[in-house]
């Protein structure tokens, strides 16, 4: 489940001195370039637990054991996209606001964990089968470091221009608004993209492939890892 953390700086703090009509105006224009936005990578510790058995690992799945297969391995990944806004904004000497969010994001994880099922007592087998979630892992933070680096570029696009406001509460609320409406659709396009490549790991090739692995170790382990 994708988590998006908010929060944004009052309005009152950040609001530049009532100013004459045309300078509002020509301020207020001006605003857009002047908007700061900032999206990085937050790398996160993978925890490992290998404290329960095939059949919770199924559980956790979410999909049944079949008769060729068993979940030996499982990847849980939560991403979280924290983002502080703050109104970069100006006001006229009636009380009206011009403003546009300044952005700063920080990508990452709230949990991050490697299951390995407890019967893989064989070293061999262990190690296989972390190999393949290390590539669950490393897929993980390729995206969200290479997402990092385009929606900075992505967000300013489309951030638009200047909006105004009746009041400093409109303009907070405004602002919210705003932020999460531009980021959300973003964040999910992440978090599909993701999946799908997630999804071009784990294939029936890719099963055997490590099955065939798993019985150079000398034993027999029908299935792969998820």
């Amino acid at each position: 489940m994708l988590k998006l953390l908010l929060s944004v700086a009052a309005v009152a703090g950040l609001l530049t001195a009532g100013v004459r009509a045309q300078d509002f105006n020509d301020r207020c224009a001006q605003l857009a370039a002047q908007a700061q936005i900032s999206v990085t990578f937050q790398d996160r510790q993978v925890d490992s637990d290998d404290s329960r058995n095939i059949q919770a690992l199924n559980g956790i799945s979410g999909k049944p054991a079949g008769s060729n297969h068993n979940v030996y391995g499982l990847t849980y990944a939560n991403p979280q996209f924290r983002m502080q806004v703050k109104p970069r904004a100006i006001s006229d000497a009636g009380g009206s606001i011009c403003a546009i969010p300044d952005l700063s994001i920080e990508l990452g994880f709230s949990e991050f964990i490697v299951y390995l099922a407890k019967e893989l007592t064989d070293p061999c087998q262990r190690d296989i089968i972390r190999q393949h979630e290390q590539e669950h892992v490393n897929t993980w933070k390729s995206h969200l470091r290479a997402s990092a680096q385009l929606l900075t570029t992505v967000l300013r696009n489309n951030l638009g221009e200047p909006r105004r406001y009746a009041s400093r509460e409109e303009a907070e609320a405004g602002i919210r608004a705003w932020a999460g409406e531009l980021v959300a659709p973003w964040a999910k396009r992440i978090i599909t993209s993701v999946s799908e490549a997630q999804g071009s790991i784990d294939t029936p090739v890719s099963y055997g492939i490590v099955a065939s692995r798993l019985r150079t170790c000398g034993q027999a382990v029908r299935g792969g890892s998820r």
